[in-house]
């Protein structure tokens, strides 16, 4: 069974991969404890104490100042890291929820601006990358697209997805509809709005490899910020969500990456079956 140590030399990587490119999106103590594998969210508090016992003892032995990266990590509910987090910040409890939010950002934003490549190789850690060389080469897939034609396949999963919007816990849906156009010029597998949200959905068929469902995450996101821009255009007030939907079994690698990014992922395998039946 591994230390509170062993965990922290773990875990400070995937924190320093979330400063240097997704500082500014919440990270919660169950992505933390699903990101490094130490089952429990509740050892996160733990753990994040002895990355600050690390941390700090490296600051003094190289005279030098280390940003704390423990408020990138946070409450689900509160969006605040929680109240382990008076070990780096002496009365942190008693400041006003504002005040809290100001705190971490700019705690976060020193985090996000700080070189760590020596703090990695003084503590003799590898970086923790998602993806390697390898699976980066694959970039020409992601840039062309896959396939070059939509599929049966596919065209029955777009379908039954637009007839039953429950399986994505779509409720009262007003308004759907199958190939539908954003003003970016960019074209939804599926769309649904309901009074509260509107919907993109990115519908992945069982023949799509690891890359092109990599480039459905990074697809959802940009749905994502287009619709958030199209609510500005039309002066509404609703919330946009992107979710991709995958009937294969998805990478470790991709899932840690939806994870960090905070793109929904669904994977519903069971449609195979619904959609050669019906």
């Amino acid at each position: 069974m591994s230390t509170y140590r062993e965990w922290a030399l773990q875990t400070i990587p995937v924190l320093v991969r979330w400063a240097q490119g997704a500082w500014d999106i919440p990270h919660y103590y169950s992505d933390l404890a699903q990101a490094v594998g130490f089952g429990s969210h509740r050892l996160s508090g733990m753990v994040l104490g002895e990355v600050n016992n690390i941390l700090n003892k490296l600051e003094k032995d190289y005279n030098t100042e280390i940003p704390t990266l423990n408020a990138l990590v946070q409450n689900q509910t509160t969006k605040l890291p929680g109240i382990g987090f008076n070990v780096v910040e002496k009365g942190y409890e008693k400041l006003s929820a504002e005040e809290k939010v100001i705190l971490t950002r700019l705690y976060n934003e020193k985090a996000h601006q700080y070189d760590w490549d020596w703090v990695l190789k003084a503590l003799k850690l590898k970086p923790a990358r998602i993806l390697d060389n390898e699976q980066l080469q694959q970039k020409e897939l992601i840039q062309t697209g896959f396939g070059g034609g939509e599929g049966e396949e596919h065209k029955k999963l777009k379908e039954y997805i637009y007839n039953h919007p429950e399986i994505l816990k779509i409720k009262k849906v007003k308004k759907r509809k199958i190939e539908y156009d954003l003003h970016s010029g960019d074209r939804l597998d599926v769309y649904f709005e309901t009074n509260k949200c509107r919907y993109a959905i990115e519908v992945k068929p069982s023949t799509s490899p690891d890359s092109d469902i990599l480039r459905g995450i990074f697809q959802c996101i940009k749905y994502k910020a287009v619709m958030d821009a199209e609510r500005v255009l039309l002066n509404k007030n609703y919330d946009s969500k992107a979710i991709l939907v995958v009937v294969a079994p998805i990478s470790p690698e991709n899932r840690q990456l939806a994870l960090d990014l905070k793109v929904k992922v669904e994977e519903h395998r069971e449609l195979l079956n619904k959609i050669r039946l019906g």
